[in-house]
């Protein structure tokens, strides 16, 4: 069943299920061998051997973590990802290592993107994208790209980002011709242990150029299909 969850204006606001992996258990066909005394008993015991092994294997599907599935209803992540498509998130994925830059991830989004006109936490100038998102996290899941890790530089021209000064090739990006949005030049530094993320749909997305970087601790996983 799916919980519809509300969107902002301009964000891939997920409604929200799990699906689980359904364990299929074969049973082998046993030749067909003299019925002595010994017979029995190896019949017996590998009666019990292979209800053992079913069971270990039904207690391995049960124990499975179910994987969220989430459902794009925006077109922000265009043409990655488009309005309707069903996504799967691996919330394990950063268990035992750290993001990478080109991730998509799911995420809890920062307070101040989820009202109808995007909230920066700190004063900032028009020429530089927002350095700090609200310090209040909401319960909206949102789907963007990683475009920068902590302690990198960014900034923006012509929609494309420069990281730590250098243009970054962005193949998956679409092309952004509104100078407001698009063409943020002055860089400003990511904090420690936070995440700059950005929608492809460059011009119609509103992301961390306009509520900020996110925290670690808010992503809920890697989206991977």
């Amino acid at each position: 069943m799916w919980n519809p969850r509300r969107s902002d204006d301009g964000d891939d606001v997920a409604e929200t299920g799990h699906t689980s992996a359904v364990g299929q258990i074969r049973w082998a066909d046993g030749q067909t061998a003299p019925r002595g005394r010994g017979a029995y008993t190896a019949g017996y015991l590998g009666l019990a051997l292979a209800i053992a092994l079913a069971a270990t294997a039904v207690g391995s599907e049960l124990n499975r973590a179910p994987v969220p599935a989430y459902r794009v209803v925006s077109g922000s992540m265009e043409p990655t990802l488009v309005i309707g498509q069903v996504v799967h998130v691996d919330t394990s994925a950063y268990a035992s290592h750290a993001p990478h830059i080109g991730d998509i991830v799911a995420f809890h989004a920062p307070a101040g993107a989820t009202g109808r006109t995007p909230v920066c936490g700190v004063a900032y100038t028009p020429t530089e994208v927002c350095p700090q998102s609200t310090h209040a996290e909401s319960d909206q899941i949102f789907i963007k790209r990683i475009v920068a890790a902590p302690g990198d530089t960014i900034a923006l021209v012509n929609g494309s980002v420069v990281r730590n000064g250098l243009p970054q090739f962005e193949p998956f990006a679409t092309v952004c011709d509104a100078s407001a949005s698009c063409d943020l030049p002055a860089a400003i530094a990511v904090p420690a242990g936070e995440w700059f993320l950005m929608g492809d749909d460059r011009e119609h997305s509103d992301d961390s150029r306009f509520w900020g970087p996110i925290p670690q601790a808010w992503l809920v996983g890697k989206v991977v299909g």
